[in-house]
């Protein structure tokens, strides 16, 4: 198998794409614990005296900024070259500063002040994921094995939110690891919703919708080893918690999750092939029906509570608080009135990511997420039209549609305040731009042996006389 390598060191040769390999200390491991941090144990978990900023996904990525942050100032650690993501993060944080910037000139009452500051820290955790992921993940094989972890987390979640479902006992208020980490918030519980003794669980995300885009993404990357798997063991493994949790997206009763797998499935159409696509429509028809046998009502509650539009009381709030914003917008309009300063405690909460951006950094924060996310499917967009196998021109799709499900999700609530969302986003962002890095070092490396081997054939036929020099 051949070894793609980018540039470690300003004098770095392409000699081929099957040199020697130097094995380099990378971010992996640390990047899959954040994952699994996030996913394993309750979001309202944390260590005492970092309150919010406590959750250990978080911490690690507080730990993982401080090494990439010294691993550019090593000259073998540290990786060269362009990274598109490297920008595209920077962006965003300076838009983020500059809004921060702005509410301290305004002036802020202490709870928004600490909320500035608790978003701004945040900010910087996250990118810390995504700069490790994208400079700190070194193979094609290290970023299968973090999407593979990442696969196991969502499955997890998913048993959890299943067991919840089923016997009602929830397993969440029972992971706790004292004195370590502490219980912060009140436990997400069950939520009635839609008659017939239904309620809405959320595993250990944060909140129902959370959970349901979670199991969304999960699902795509699932599918893609389901496809792409070495063994046809590891293929039949991945299928089947690609169904788990498809299977388990109902029960958050969550519109969101149904409008983000939709999403998912369309914009797969448009790349996948059409047995591929027929497959996994036979097999999400086989789920539904088996759902609706072993749950009479839960399909049509969903379909109820999609039909129902405007005259559903969540849906009358959302579209009431564009009217409430309006002047807090009209007044602050490029920098607004400070990152994480609209806090539900002073004002109201919004459930709408995009419109709370807008109310808190203004449109000039709006573009800094524009880029945030629009950067990760414009350059997985790249990495598939010029990616030399098919298992990485899928895995470029998977990334791309992954994201864009990630931002469509953010209209349908504060998605950036919920942990395991957040290092999700950061995480499929950062390894997107490891693919891209990757593939594009494939691709030099080959031009570069072409090149060379040219170059040793003209001078074997001058040294046979058969080319003048």
């Amino acid at each position: 198998m051949p070894t793609y390598l980018s540039a470690r060191r300003s004098d770095t040769v392409y000699d081929g794409i099957t040199p020697a390999v130097r094995h380099f200390p990378d971010a992996t491991a640390a990047v899959i614990a954040a994952v699994l941090l996030a996913y394993l144990l309750p979001f309202r978990l944390v260590f005492p005296p970092l309150s919010d900023l406590g959750r250990p996904g978080i911490m690690v990525g507080f730990g993982l900024l401080v090494w990439w942050a010294l691993s550019r100032l090593h000259p073998t650690l540290v990786t060269r070259g362009q990274q598109p993501m490297r920008w595209a993060m920077a962006i965003y944080l300076a838009t983020l500063l500059l809004s921060y910037i702005a509410g301290q000139a305004r002036g802020m009452p202490v709870l928004e002040a600490n909320g500035a500051e608790r978003t701004l820290l945040q900010a910087l955790a996250g990118a810390g994921i995504l700069f490790a992921a994208a400079d700190g993940v070194l193979t094609r094989d290290r970023i299968d094995t973090i999407l593979r972890w990442l696969c196991w987390g969502c499955t997890f979640m998913a048993l959890v939110a299943l067991t919840q479902f089923v016997t009602r006992i929830d397993p969440t208020t029972y992971m706790k690891l004292p004195p370590v980490l502490t219980f912060h918030r009140d436990v997400v519980g069950f939520r009635e919703r839609g008659g017939d003794g239904l309620v809405r669980v959320a595993g250990t995300a944060g909140h129902y919708i959370e959970f349901s885009v979670l199991m969304v993404i999960g699902l795509v990357v699932a599918i893609h080893f389901a496809r792409f798997a070495d063994r046809r063991r590891d293929r039949q493994i991945y299928g089947a918690l690609a169904m788990l949790q498809a299977a388990v997206i109902p029960i958050s009763l969550s519109r969101t999750g149904v409008l983000a797998l939709a999403a998912a499935i369309v914009l797969f159409i448009l790349v996948w092939p059409l047995r591929t696509t027929f497959n996994v429509l036979v097999v999400g028809c086989f789920l539904a029906a088996v759902i609706q046998v072993l749950r009479p009502g839960l399909l049509a509650t969903l379909k109820s509570l999609i039909m129902a539009g405007e005259s559903d009381p969540s849906v009358q709030a959302r579209v009431e608080d564009y009217d409430y914003v309006t002047p807090f917008i009209r007044e602050r309009p490029w920098l607004g009135r400070g990152i994480g300063t609209f806090l539900p405690e002073l004002y109201q909460l919004l459930d709408n990511q995009w419109l709370t951006t807008l109310v808190q950094t203004g449109i000039v924060g709006v573009a800094g997420l524009v880029v945030f996310f629009m950067s990760g499917v414009v350059v997985a967009g790249r990495v598939r039209r010029f990616a030399r196998s098919e298992r990485d021109r899928d895995l470029a799709a998977v990334l791309a549609v992954a994201i864009a499900v990630a931002a469509v999700s953010s209209f349908t609530f504060d998605s950036m305040y919920f942990t395991t969302f957040f290092i999700t986003v950061h995480l499929m962002l950062g390894l997107t731009g490891a693919l891209w890095r990757l593939t594009r070092a494939e691709r030099i490396n080959q031009i570069e042996a072409g090149r060379a081997a040219r170059a040793r054939n003209r001078e074997a036929r001058t040294a046979r006389g058969e080319e003048t020099p």
